[in-house]
């Protein structure tokens, strides 16, 4: 059984994400293997919706998650491939099978296999977005309420797509750093399939001068746009992909104060800072519930109480980013979208708690939802502590219109009084 088909079945069985699966690979297995292995797992889990209704006719009991496995790698290689390769992709499939299922259940996998083909063509968006686009029917239907059905067919396209991978340079090169190609974002370069990242890449990365990092990340940071000598407070910051845009636009002069809870990521989180300090840059963690964050854990971290900056990206339902992170579309459910809003109303009424008088606040999140953007904003703009806020600016990114990732990104001003 393939590595794909491996990492599909134990998507399948287990409550993991789709990342977390891929870093448990062996760190010697890299190159093309990895690479194919990569590209198999995740465009099974963008195609899977569409390949469960195709062979859905064919199957009268659940699958075993092995079985299953087999069945979306293999259909995600005959949307991905011509047709006379299909009875070769059939082939390979039963023999990687063999070793993990029964007889019988061989049988039948041949069998469907063989269907499958013909089953994909008789789905079509008309007869069928939710299937054709591979993406939940309620969520659809979703977007074509909120969005109109043109921008939800444009948004159901988008996600279906390869996402780019992109770096964010921080010192202008004199000239296109190799296997990078400048974007319309400014300084975002789009990183060229024969990228060797050992040499043309990694090197800017250690130096603290660059970040992997999506167009749509700068919109939160250019509204808070922190000035040299500032103090911030940069809440559920790991892995540290604001702070860096944070840092920057103070110069690296001024402090820091990153806040997440107690995870792994916190290392990731420590590693990015560290590259960012110097001698006029402070960076303080705290490993915290923002819930729980106080003046008092704030002065035992020897952190300021009040900030001339807060930025909050909220945890989301990540609607705006499933071209990126395919799997969330598998583990996205119905009431999940008013759950994340009710987190979020919370979160940034304690995030406003650390606002000075005449300081700024930015909410942000990776959603595309008006429940999880502007209802959370204008909810915190009606309750008490919210009235000596103003809304002052915004910023929308919708993957259709913009071309990158979906985010919401929102400027609130304190009071000086």
């Amino acid at each position: 059984m393939g590595c794909s088909c491996l990492l599909t079945a134990a998507y399948l069985a287990e409550n993991s994400k789709a990342n977390q699966l891929l870093d448990r690979l062996p760190s010697d297995f890299v190159g093309e293997k990895r690479s194919i292995c990569q590209s198999l797992f995740l465009g099974a889990l963008r195609h899977g919706h569409l390949i469960r209704a195709a062979i859905k006719p064919h199957i009268r009991k659940g699958l075993r998650p092995e079985s299953e496995a087999i069945f979306l790698v293999a259909g995600y290689e005959m949307t991905n491939s011509p047709e006379e390769k299909h009875p070769k992709i059939v082939h390979h499939a039963v023999e990687r099978g063999k070793n993990f299922i029964s007889k019988g259940e061989l049988g039948f996998l041949n069998a469907v296999l063989r269907k499958l083909p013909e089953a994909l063509k008789n789905i079509n968006a008309d007869n069928n977005p939710g299937a054709y686009y591979s993406h939940p029917d309620w969520l659809v239907a979703k977007w074509q309420k909120e969005f109109g059905v043109d921008a939800a067919m444009g948004l159901l396209e988008w996600n279906q797509q390869v996402p780019a991978t992109y770096l964010k340079l921080y010192k202008a090169p004199g000239s296109t750093p190799q296997g990078l190609e400048l974007t319309e974002w400014p300084n975002f370069y789009r990183i060229l399939p024969g990228a060797d990242w050992s040499t043309d890449l990694h090197p800017l990365l250690n130096k603290g001068t660059a970040y992997i990092k999506d167009p749509s990340t700068r919109l939160a940071p250019q509204l808070l746009a922190p000035k040299p000598g500032e103090s911030v407070l940069d809440l559920c910051a790991a892995p540290g992909g604001k702070a860096y845009d944070l840092a920057h636009s103070m110069e690296r002069k001024g402090h820091i104060v990153a806040v997440d809870l107690p995870s792994p990521r916190i290392q990731r989180l420590r590693e990015n800072l560290a590259n960012l300090q110097t001698e006029s840059l402070r960076c303080t963690i705290i490993e915290c519930d923002l819930l729980q964050l106080s003046e008092e854990i704030l002065k035992t971290s020897k952190a300021p109480t009040s900030f001339d900056a807060v930025m909050l990206d909220a945890p989301c339902s990540n609607t705006g980013v499933i071209q990126r992170r395919t799997d969330v579309k598998w583990r996205l459910q119905p009431g999940d979208i008013k759950r994340c809003s009710k987190l979020q109303k919370e979160l940034l009424a304690q995030s406003a708690r650390f606002v000075r008088p005449g300081g700024r606040l930015v909410y942000s999140t990776c959603s595309i939802e008006t429940a999880e953007n502007r209802a959370v904003v204008d909810t915190f703009l009606q309750s008490e502590l919210g009235k000596s806020f103003q809304l002052v600016d915004r910023s929308t990114s919708y993957p259709w219109q913009t071309g990158h990732d979906g985010a919401g990104a929102f400027l609130l001003m304190r009071n000086p009084n």
